[in-house]
């Protein structure tokens, strides 16, 4: 595409995202703060989730290896 080509298809690509963005919902204040908090406390528990596996894990491994030590 050449240059001139595509700053005469640049007014019509603006106003086609300008009709895109209007037919877009965005979500109000109340849904953000509360869909944050949701993800906020499931990363918490999984985090808390993850780290327990790991304990147990690095125990586990750690009794086995004693045994051939």
């Amino acid at each position: 595409m050449k240059i001139v080509d595509w700053f005469q298809s640049l007014p019509a690509f603006l106003r086609d995202v300008r009709l895109e963005v209007k037919k877009t919902s965005f979500p109000s204040r109340n849904e953000v703060v509360n869909t944050t908090l949701v993800v906020v406390v499931v990363v918490i528990i999984f985090g808390v989730f993850l780290w327990a596996v790991d304990q147990v894990i690095f125990s586990l491994l750690n009794r086995l290896f004693s045994l051939f030590h």
